[in-house]
């Protein structure tokens, strides 16, 4: 049995081995095509899509999943077919070197002065674009992985987990790289989830790429990164990594993940920053009115500055009358920090609370420091109903820096009506 297994292994290394002489032949030989060409300009080949990806042929293509690029109608009003493949590539050339690559999918094109090679094997095509995507600087790496993610053939996940994991390649090609692996073939999940759990892990890697591994991981095909970033959150709060995956999940659409950072959120035992970082994106895109009535009732419990901000914010932008109300009732209640106070009617009006009640709450209120703060809010909404008031106060109010505060507020404007009512205000 020892012995088959060595045979395996041996076989193995060598279809791997024979696997790399051949993708560098391939790509060989169309780099030497396009190098014995002109030094600058343009050239382009085709080669076969795989299936589901169609385009027309100049203005935009679609992989089943993404469209890219412009769609229109045609003169005679009808919608344009999306072709299966080709794939042509055109390459910008500047002294033999690729400066920029363009894509196109479906009935093939040739401009004028374009220097074409014809039709490619699809595999030679994915091994010259990976080999130059592997090695360009700029914007030609993620065009070129673009493109060879397009041919027909076998799984990039290899390919590209071992462009992600260069250190000595641009930032921004290993960045594209993984975020590649997000339309890999399921049967490669597992691979996938372990390198970019790996990569999320690693102290030695930029935050940057740390943080698209992560991303990647939640956009996997049919969710199957989610239970993977659950176990990695919980496995390290509340460090850096514990923190981002929080990011993460807060922001999927994933039912799962919706009940994690729900009770993450209930954690009073975790960082103030790592339970903002949560009910930020938990009281975001899907959000509901059952989440809302959570994130209330998690206020007055919540005793960090950033995790009780996270709150009034995600009410805040969350709007409705439930919510207003409870914004307004932080602005009145007394033993509510003033500071606090502010913030609530800060959001407030974002929430899209009417005027008349914002007006209204100025005389249900003693405290100065509360109507000082609407005078300053009725002067930025600039409202009728809000300007009336500001004129009001500025007349009768019993506080005298009440007053003058209103009337300071009321020289900014430059209403005829205001300018009016002000000089009569102060000739009194």
């Amino acid at each position: 049995m020892n012995h088959f297994i060595q045979i395996s292994r041996r076989l193995a290394g060598v279809a791997l081995a024979t696997a790399s002489v051949t993708a560098a032949a391939n790509a060989q030989s169309i780099a030497s095509r396009v190098t014995s060409g002109p030094s600058s300009g343009a050239v382009q080949f085709t080669y076969a899509a795989r299936p589901g990806v169609c385009g027309n042929g100049r203005s935009f293509y679609s992989t089943g999943n993404s469209f890219y690029g412009n769609y229109s109608g045609d003169f005679a009003g009808q919608s344009e077919q999306c072709a299966a493949g080709p794939v042509r590539v055109v390459l910008d050339l500047s002294d033999h070197t690729v400066v920029g690559i363009h894509t196109f999918v479906g009935p093939v094109a040739t401009n004028p002065g374009v220097t074409s090679l014809g039709s490619v094997d699809a595999s030679a095509a994915t091994d010259y674009l990976l080999s130059v995507g592997a090695t360009s600087e700029g914007r030609v790496g993620p065009e070129a992985i673009s493109a060879a993610l397009l041919a027909e053939g076998p799984d990039l996940t290899d390919r590209l987990l071992a462009i992600a994991r260069d250190n000595g390649r641009p930032l921004e090609t290993r960045r594209y790289a993984l975020s590649a692996l997000a339309t890999a073939a399921a049967t490669q999940t597992g691979k996938i989830t372990s390198a970019l759990i790996d990569i999320a892990r690693d102290e030695n890697e930029t935050q940057s790429l740390r943080q698209r591994s992560l991303s990647v991981l939640a956009r996997l095909a049919h969710g199957d990164g989610v239970p993977a970033l659950i176990q990695l959150s919980t496995r390290e709060l509340p460090g850096w990594v514990g923190r981002e995956t929080l990011s993460v999940l807060s922001r999927s659409g994933d039912p799962r993940a919706r009940a994690y950072i729900r009770n993450v959120i209930q954690r009073l035992d975790l960082p103030d920053e790592a339970l903002a970082v949560a009910i930020r994106g938990f009281g975001r895109e899907y959000v509901t009115p059952r989440d809302a009535d959570l994130l209330r009732g998690l206020f007055p419990r919540l005793t960090g500055t950033n995790s009780r901000e996270a709150v009034l914010s995600s009410i805040g932008e969350l709007g409705g009358a439930a919510n207003v109300q409870w914004l307004l009732g932080l602005v009145r209640d007394a033993s509510v920090p003033m500071e606090t106070r502010r913030r609530a009617l800060q959001y407030v009006i974002r929430a899209g609370v009417p005027t008349a009640q914002l007006v209204a709450l100025y005389d249900a209120t003693a405290e100065p420091a509360v109507k000082e703060a609407l005078i300053s809010v009725y002067a930025r909404l600039g409202e009728k109903a809000s300007t009336d008031k500001l004129i009001a106060i500025a007349r009768t109010d019993e506080n005298l820096q009440l007053r003058r505060r209103a009337i300071s507020s009321l020289s900014r404007n430059n209403d005829p009506a205001v300018k009016a009512a002000l000089t009569g205000i102060v000739e009194r």
